[in-house]
């Protein structure tokens, strides 16, 4: 399985740091995952929440080879830049 490793900023202000995290909340589209929220209150006692976020899709991918490491570096070897690869099965 791979996913991509690519990640998108959201950005929203508030007044408290509960309301701008459930702003940037609000922003995430559908299909993705949040990874991390950051708060800051610059000079001016506003909240600015600062979030990444991934797309959550995933992707199988398969290859063979003689024997386990054979196949894991031909499955390696096909991972497309800017993926990552999450996990490996052996179907026996």
């Amino acid at each position: 399985m791979t996913q991509t490793t690519e990640t998108r900023e959201l950005t929203a202000e508030a007044d408290d740091a509960e309301t701008a995290r459930a702003l940037v909340e609000e922003q995430v589209p559908e299909g993705f995952e949040l990874l991390q929220v950051h708060n800051a209150m610059p000079r001016g006692g506003r909240v600015i929440a600062t979030a990444v976020i991934r797309e959550a899709a995933t992707r199988q991918i398969e290859a063979d080879g003689a024997d386990y490491p054979a196949a894991r570096d031909a499955l390696r070897a096909q991972v497309p830049e800017g993926e990552r690869l999450l996990s490996i099965v052996v179907d026996d």
